[in-house]
């Protein structure tokens, strides 16, 4: 029994507190009273991933399309390769990320970004960040997966003869250019038989895996597993 002033109050009756608890929330009209509204739910724009204005990506999207500032080469296409945009995505790229089936058709993973047509993924820069994002973080697995990324921090004898660093920027870029395996096959042949003769392809090859190698070694460069770790710390 709680005290009040001094004076001893008497104990609150069984369901008192439910039936109170029931006429606050019935308000001033009483149960058949209109109830309020439900506040609508706030929709914010979806902003482009904050890796999108990076040096990574502003140095692939010049070299790619041209575009080097922001909001540009979006709508750029190669209609010899049918790369498209910014980032000028193949359509193997787009098949390996799921976005576009064999056909050529946009699937409906495309569909949550708002794509259902090549023009709506031109008009779109949320969408083709989203999309290089998928990239990237297939790239990455795949540089993994055949130990590519585990050379980063070393060196391989160029075709050229001088050495060429291997970063993880250039490890992923040259992938983005030529593919993960294209990657893979240029450090075994630069470290196991680099004298072997080559072929014009693939010397056209490991020269544009080379380059890109090269071009960026500075580059400062986040994998999508650290990125991960970083949101979740």
């Amino acid at each position: 029994m709680e005290r009040v002033a001094g004076k001893p109050r008497p104990a609150a009756k069984p369901g008192a507190f439910k039936r109170e608890l029931a006429r606050a929330m019935e308000g001033p009209q009483g149960p058949a009273g209109p109830r309020p509204a439900s506040p609508r739910p706030i929709r914010l724009p979806q902003a482009a991933p904050a890796e999108a204005g990076s040096p990574f990506r502003q140095t692939i999207a010049r070299l790619e399309s041209g575009g080097a500032g922001p909001g540009q080469g979006h709508a750029a296409r190669n209609p010899a390769s049918g790369a498209l945009g910014r980032y000028q995505m193949l359509p193997v790229a787009l098949r390996d990320i799921g976005w576009q089936d064999a056909a050529g058709g946009w699937t409906a993973l495309a569909a949550r970004h708002g794509v259902a047509s090549e023009a709506d993924f031109l008009a779109s820069p949320a969408a083709q960040e989203a999309a290089m994002d998928a990239f990237l973080r297939r790239a990455e697995a795949q540089l993994e997966r055949n130990g590519s990324l585990a050379r980063a921090g070393g060196t391989v004898r160029g075709l050229d003869g001088e050495a060429v660093p291997l970063t993880e920027a250039g490890l992923v870029a040259a992938a983005h250019r030529r593919g993960a395996g294209s990657v893979a096959r240029y450090l075994a042949h630069r470290t196991e038989t680099p004298d072997a003769p080559l072929s014009p392809a693939q010397r056209s090859a490991f020269a544009a895996v080379e380059r890109r190698l090269r071009d960026f070694a500075a580059m400062p460069y986040a994998l999508a597993s650290r990125r991960a770790q970083g949101a979740a710390g």
